[in-house]
């Protein structure tokens, strides 16, 4: 069977393993991480202390120990609340660690009380999972997959319940259970369990991080760095799955190519930033006259691509034409500082529909067609393959 000073070493080791996971991701910026590297860098002294609290003077094996395990947990829970963006009371966090100290001192000076020193860790830590869980479901909006969410919050919520069960257990063998190092079995049980939530809570933690550096990843393949529109990447691949779907439902969709007339004069008269912010406002036009199920990608320089599912060809001359006149009123739309007028735009569109032996780039070649029909007859119109 494992002595406590063994469990309380691997412990310890466990919580070196996990800052140097953390170390390796500060680069990445994601709030929470400085907080979580320090909550074990804390843990891995709170439990050396533990360890070879035999060896060492009563207020720090007591008073120090517990301390320090205290703020290792709240600084763990102020990790969470920043990654999740959250209101963080450090003030409060303090009072509570401090708080936690002077009962640990008054059940071991004025009352020596093992099962009352127990216990008011037990609560302590207990508030914290709580805290920890809430923080988590409460941000539920920020989720981007569930399991690392659920995982660490279920975590905490089990961890909670063994603090409570812990304070009943001790509370009701008060002269069976007399210090932390006893190797009786529900001593070892609680302590086995408890010296690894530090890195149990940092493991979700991690997950957590990993779930965001992936979305971050993601977002950054398939939109569009300057105006978020959907990138040509990202186009390409919705396209196929839509173009399954339309094939199997026998549904009808269409494709509208938009190019901004005139876009290089634009930028030679007015210059590169201004170009940019033609851009920017281009794309948050087009997407009020579309629908949420509608793709709307930048396909290179000033072009741009609209998928419309379920959409039939009058339909989509309808978005056309409401696109257009949205660019059309486009004047003085734009404000560049130090710049006191600012330049109108239209566009041309090219609309093609989805054919029953079609490929995505046979669709987009026929409406690349069409767009320069549209340029040639004028610009600042519809056309139609």
């Amino acid at each position: 069977m494992p002595s406590t000073f063994n469990i309380l070493i691997i412990g310890a080791l466990f919580c070196v393993v996990m800052l140097l996971v953390l170390i390796s991701l500060l680069r990445s910026g994601t709030p929470g991480i400085r907080e979580w590297a320090v909550a074990n860098g804390l843990g891995f002294v709170a439990l050396l202390l533990y360890a070879f609290g035999k060896e060492l003077s009563a207020p720090v094996a007591y008073e120090v120990a517990n301390g320090i395990y205290a703020a290792a947990s709240a600084a763990i829970l102020a990790g969470f609340r920043r990654f999740f963006s959250r209101k963080l009371h450090m003030r409060i966090l303090a009072a509570a660690v401090v708080a936690m100290v002077a009962a640990i001192a008054v059940f071991h000076y004025l009352i020596d009380s093992f099962a009352l020193r127990t216990v008011s860790v037990a609560l302590f830590q207990g508030a914290i999972c709580l805290g920890i869980g809430m923080t988590i479901m409460r941000s539920r909006q920020a989720w981007r997959s569930r399991y690392p969410y659920f995982f660490t919050a279920g975590m905490a919520g089990l961890i909670m319940a063994g603090h409570a069960m812990r304070a009943i257990l001790y509370l009701s063998r008060q002269g069976e259970l007399t210090s932390l190092l006893q190797p009786s079995p529900w001593n070892l049980f609680f302590l086995s369990a408890g010296t690894f939530v530090l890195p149990v809570l940092t493991i979700g933690a991690v997950m957590m991080v990993h779930d965001t550096m992936l979305a971050k990843a993601e977002h950054a393949a398939n939109r569009d760095f300057l105006t978020g529109a959907w990138s040509r990447r990202a186009l390409f691949e919705l396209a196929e799955r839509e173009l399954s779907l339309t094939r199997r439902t026998s549904r009808s969709m269409a494709l509208l190519l938009l190019d901004i007339d005139n876009f290089k004069a634009i930028n030679d008269t007015w210059g590169h930033a201004t170009g940019d912010q033609v851009l920017i406002d281009a794309v948050l036009r087009a997407e009020t006259a579309i629908r949420g199920v509608d793709y709307f990608s930048r396909v290179g320089g000033e072009e741009f691509a609209v998928l419309l599912p379920e959409t039939s060809r009058s339909a989509a001359v309808m978005v056309a034409e409401r696109i257009r006149i949205t660019m059309e009123g486009s004047a003085h739309a734009i404000h560049i500082e130090g710049q006191p007028e600012t330049p109108a735009y239209t566009v041309s569109i090219g609309l093609a529909m989805l054919r029953d032996t079609d490929s995505f780039q046979e669709l987009m070649r026929r409406a690349d067609a069409a767009l320069y029909a549209a340029k040639a007859s004028g610009r600042n119109r519809v056309a139609c393959d």
